[in-house]
């Protein structure tokens, strides 16, 4: 969407989400812990929301990195970015925290879940961008996060099932949802692909996405 160096904030992002969780959770361990499993399906349904809806408002931010060095706007706009992103990496490590504060007498087989769990995770997201668009690549991670939440409900003692199949209906739907128009990149108007269908009779033949990133074949019948 912007140029290849945000590559490098999106992981402070990813950095500060987890650092914020871990400091929320240490300041109210008690309320959280005796709220455990409710605050855990919660967190991992806002994860789920969040990771969508921070994407789709992030991308009508009118942050243009050409004009950050006069525009005394700029640099405002770089932030709400930074905190709309910012939103889904505090829940998904919220949920991180939960469990190793409540089960802090078994820490050790919960870091070997954890580090299984994020390494699945990585090579997944890897594979599944060989045969998705990214943005539906993203509705499907969003969807595990629902599924997580559904999964937390019906392992409580009573069982709720009702909030639990609504949100497993929600997480078959998110992929759908990020398959349409409203999940399309809207690429930065001043990047090489944006400026090149601004020529005469330019239109999109043919476009592939993979783990290295998006390919886009332009042609003009009119212009060379």
């Amino acid at each position: 969407v912007q140029w290849y160096h945000f590559a490098y904030m999106m992981i402070s992002v990813a950095l500060l989400g987890c650092g914020a969780a871990g400091t929320f959770v240490t300041v109210f361990r008690r309320p959280l812990d005796d709220r455990f499993a409710s605050v855990f399906a919660a967190s991992a349904a806002l994860f789920g929301i969040t990771a969508i809806a921070s994407y789709l408002l992030a991308q009508r931010v009118p942050f243009n990195a050409l004009e950050f060095l006069w525009d005394p706007r700029q640099p405002w706009w770089l932030a709400l970015t930074y905190l709309l992103l910012f939103v889904p990496f505090f829940f998904a490590a919220l949920c991180v925290c939960l469990v190793f504060t409540r089960f802090a007498a078994r820490a050790a087989r919960v870091y070997s879940y954890d580090i299984l769990g994020a390494a699945a995770g990585c090579l997944g997201i890897v594979l599944l961008l060989f045969v998705l668009a990214p943005a539906l690549a993203l509705g499907c991670s969003g969807a595990t996060g629902l599924l997580a939440a559904a999964l937390a409900l019906l392992s409580e003692r009573p069982r709720r099932q009702a909030p639990a199949v609504a949100l497993l209906v929600m997480a078959l739907l998110l992929p759908w949802l990020m398959s349409g128009a409203a999940g399309a990149l809207r690429m930065s108007p001043y990047k090489e692909l944006s400026q090149t269908l601004e020529v005469m009779g330019a239109r999109v033949v043919a476009e592939r996405s993979g783990p290295l990133g998006l390919v886009t074949v332009v042609e003009s019948p009119q212009v060379p």
